[in-house]
């Protein structure tokens, strides 16, 4: 057991409805989750130049209609043009919890649908500690579950290549160094597999903890992508390392 009381192990099928839950404080519930980050990052992300452009435009057509003339059709497109900022934002407060619900709902039904069937018994880790107050014949009350990683090795589909995959840290427990304990568990998984060359991961532009943490650890940016999630424009970042590094 660690000196903070949280260890790292296998994962167990009964820890399942923790690990559910966590998937969704990491990306939609929590203060730092995918979703705030990226709901705050849209003040300023395309489209966002956009609506402020027209809500310019809209207060200055409002300031060149007379005092008098409030029913004007001209008063009528400054308040329409004012209001598109609005209007947008209050669009994407909606539309991003629905995408991110979306995503959970999509991995929970592909890769952890079945965990040990995916991942082997061996490739998916979870940081738990015991409970103060676990619940006597409830063995999945008996431990809290804080964390986990998973090590994704498909040899049919690339035998020298593995990927990082669905790493999380409760929020309560961020910044105590438990992400990089996580990390060097599937580090050393990989380094037990023969033939494995490197372990890639992906990381989106919301999630900049997580993207310092694989830096410092070795792993060294290979390229990004661009994908669509709505009105949203969603930088992808992935990143290597050699199976072996220090």
């Amino acid at each position: 057991m660690a000196l903070d009381g949280i260890y790292i192990r296998p994962y167990r099928p009964s820890d399942f409805p923790q690990i559910r839950a966590l998937l969704f404080e990491g990306f939609v519930t929590s203060e730092g989750s995918v979703t705030a980050v990226a709901t705050r990052r849209s003040l300023y992300k395309f489209p966002a130049p956009i609506a402020y452009l027209l809500g310019g435009v809209g207060l200055g057509v409002l300031a060149r209609a007379e005092p008098w003339a409030w029913t004007s059709p001209m008063v009528a497109v400054g308040v329409l043009l004012c209001a598109a900022p609005i209007a947008l934002f209050t669009f994407i407060r909606r539309a991003i919890p629905r995408a991110l619900i979306a995503f959970c709902e999509s991995a929970l039904a592909a890769d952890m649908r079945d965990i040990p069937a995916h991942y082997g018994a061996d490739g998916f880790f979870v940081a738990a500690q015991p409970r103060d107050d676990p619940k006597p014949g409830d063995a999945p009350q008996d431990e809290e579950v804080v964390g986990y990683v998973g090590l994704e090795y498909l040899p049919e589909k690339d035998a020298h290549t593995a990927e990082v995959r669905r790493m999380i840290v409760s929020a309560k427990y961020r910044r105590r160094g438990l992400g990089e304990r996580l990390m060097r568990a599937v580090i050393a998984r990989g380094e037990t597999i023969p033939g494995l060359r490197s372990i890639e991961l992906g990381t989106s532009e919301y999630q900049p903890g997580a993207q310092r943490l694989y830096e410092r650890l070795g792993w060294v940016f290979a390229g990004g992508r661009t994908i669509r999630e709505g009105l949203l424009f969603v930088d992808i970042r992935h990143f290597t390392r050699p199976v072996g590094k220090a």
